[in-house]
């Protein structure tokens, strides 16, 4: 009934707590899916064991080649399952009790109002945590000032409200994930721009996953006076995300320009035209279309970086 897709890369160090939380969830009808990256370290093997000791219920593919990310080993996971609801997973989180539960039952309202034919999608809040499982902060969403309730399609055009760890999509999005794109920024970014533009969105306003902090994913857990600072530090990793995110924003045309309403491809054709505009002309776009971040100062920054 719901498929867990986890995607791992030299992941020995945490996987086997993250797999314990999800097998021991409160909701059990559901199994696992593990597509590793050709790991060099233990992961292999652990993955292996626990096929063994779950058979049905976890699954590794056999890859004989790298993704080469993350997004990509997600996509490639995405287009092997087919079944009703769809959630995604990390490999160094830890799951609580509860969340395949509570998430399945905020699908199952937004299906009663919206129908299994519309894409859904539904996610939640994480708490902070170090790499040994203490708690940093309560609420990421809180900690980063993200606008998690603002669904709008030009607000996913320059800023990504959804976090993967804690994704359920339902059967019918995974018609709209048949053209992988070739770039873009992150899976759970393109899931957005899907949802906000094809299907309907619902967030849980409370932690649904430990995130464990640690060196290698750091960055998703800085806060958003540091995400600023380092913004002001570093003007060619600004450069280049604003270079990343209107390539994702031509390839999202390019898949879907066809499907989508004359409104949002309006507002995805000036978006998209942006660098070539003026100072002034670019500030009334991103005000006209209200293509705005979750904060005043980014949006502002957003008007004058571009």
């Amino acid at each position: 009934m719901v498929s867990v897709l986890l995607a791992s890369f030299n992941g020995e160090k945490y996987i086997r707590e993250q797999l314990e939380s999800i097998l021991n969830q409160t909701f059990s009808d559901l199994s696992i899916v593990i597509s590793d990256d050709l790991s060099t370290d233990g992961t292999p093997a652990i993955i292996r064991e626990y096929e063994e000791r779950y058979p049905g219920r976890v699954r590794g593919l056999r890859n004989s080649e790298r993704s080469g990310s993350a997004q990509n080993n997600f996509f490639r996971l995405l287009k092997v399952v087919n079944d009703e609801y769809i959630m995604l997973c990390d490999q160094d989180d830890v799951w609580l009790p509860d969340k395949a539960e509570v998430t399945l039952r905020e699908m199952k309202k937004l299906e009663a109002e919206w129908g299994k034919a519309v894409p859904l999608l539904v996610h939640g809040d994480l708490s902070v945590t170090d790499k040994e499982g203490s708690i940093l902060h309560e609420s990421m969403a809180e900690y980063q000032k993200i606008a998690v309730h603002d669904n709008r399609f030009s607000h996913y055009l320059v800023e990504n409200n959804i976090t993967g760890n804690t994704v359920m999509i339902n059967k019918a999005f995974l018609g709209f994930l048949t053209d992988v794109p070739r770039e873009c920024v992150m899976h759970d970014w393109w899931l957005g721009l899907l949802a906000s533009c094809f299907g309907r969105i619902s967030y849980i306003d409370r932690p649904l996953v430990l995130y464990r902090q640690h060196g290698e994913n750091q960055m998703g857990s800085k806060s958003g006076k540091e995400q600023y600072a380092e913004r002001i530090r570093n003007q060619d990793a600004v450069r280049e995300n604003y270079r990343k995110m209107f390539v994702q924003a031509q390839m999202f045309l390019k898949l879907y320009g066809n499907e989508m309403s004359r409104e949002q491809r309006e507002i995805l054709e000036h978006f998209i035209g942006l660098p070539e505009k003026n100072r002034a002309e670019k500030i009334y776009t991103i005000w006209k279309y209200k293509l705005m971040k979750s904060t005043l100062i980014r949006t502002l920054g957003q008007m004058f970086s571009i």
